[in-house]
């Protein structure tokens, strides 16, 4: 069944929704102890900023595959990705028009996009941290540390503790349990400029760290247990 409604708030893990139907309420009453699927609809049409990065990431992809850029080549790319889009997330004729896109499934792709140029090395012509919405942000952050890229400018990098998470002098960072604790991805430059600057930088954009998870760990040889 599908109970169309309104999202007033959400604490936590707990959401209250108010229904356009009040009348279906008895719907409810069926579904009780069941699971249930919460499908967000984002009425926020693309903003040109994001259609704009999205576009500059293409051109980039298509610039390191053929060495330059062609309007029918970043057409196929478009294509490609409207397809994966649709295998990977369910989301079926993706469009970044003002008619028919919204914010939520453009940022998905533009992480898509970025995942696929970290992984494959393909340089970027736009930071994205001058071009991610805040929402972004976070997995932009993950994707930089699993392909051991600078989450500020896309160089090769290794993982730096934040404030709250750092290893304290004496310590042996191969013993101590590094499961939760906060990591970013820096070259050695901002990884540098982090140790004496890092409150100003992680607010300037707007980062958060990622906790280490069992995959982070192998990648970067830390215990986790």
């Amino acid at each position: 069944m599908e109970l169309p409604g309104k999202l007033l708030s959400r604490r936590g893990s707990v959401v209250t929704i108010e229904l356009e139907s009040p009348d279906k309420l008895y719907e409810l009453d069926k579904v009780q102890d069941s699971v249930i699927t919460l499908n967000i609809h984002d009425g926020r049409s693309v903003s040109p900023k994001q259609r704009k990065f999205a576009w500059a990431i293409m051109r980039d992809i298509a610039n390191f595959a053929i060495g330059g850029s062609d309007a029918d080549y970043e057409q196929k790319i478009y294509g490609y990705f409207k397809s994966e889009m649709s295998i990977h997330y369910g989301i079926e004729d993706f469009s970044m028009s003002d008619a028919t896109g919204n914010m939520s499934d453009t940022n998905l792709l533009i992480n898509t996009l970025l995942e696929f140029c970290l992984y494959h090395n393909v340089p970027l012509s736009k930071r994205p941290l001058d071009h991610l919405d805040d929402p972004a942000i976070a997995r932009y952050e993950y994707a930089c540390l699993m392909n051991k890229r600078c989450v500020i400018c896309g160089l090769k990098a290794d993982h730096h503790h934040i404030t709250g998470s750092k290893v304290d002098i004496g310590n042996d960072r191969t013993k101590i349990n590094h499961k939760g604790r906060r990591l970013i991805a820096l070259c050695r430059e901002h990884h540098d400029l982090f140790h004496h600057e890092e409150k100003e930088r992680m607010a300037e954009y707007h980062l958060q760290g990622v906790p280490v998870n069992e995959k982070i760990a192998q990648i970067y040889h830390l215990n986790y247990w």
